[in-house]
């Protein structure tokens, strides 16, 4: 394979981009997550805003302890 006139010789995944925020969001598809192409964007955002939306990016990182719940904005959600 040829990328940007270097030759690579070694098995890889032809991948032209990777792209996900916070707001893409997630599915569970055979038992797989499966990332995007839909965004739960700023209104309502992600289930965890608890506007009403979609399963996203930002509600696994919260599950996975990488958002801090204390300095997550207390203005979303009804409580």
């Amino acid at each position: 394979t040829t990328t940007a006139g270097v030759t690579i010789q070694a098995p890889q995944l032809d991948i032209t981009t990777v792209a996900s925020g916070g707001g893409s969001c997630l599915a569970f598809d055979s038992g797989l997550f499966r990332v995007g192409p839909d965004s739960a964007g700023a209104h309502p955002g992600p289930a965890c805003y608890r506007k009403g939306g979609p399963l996203a990016i930002t509600d696994a990182n919260l599950q996975l302890g990488r958002i801090v719940v204390s300095r997550f904005p207390a203005i979303f959600g009804p409580s």
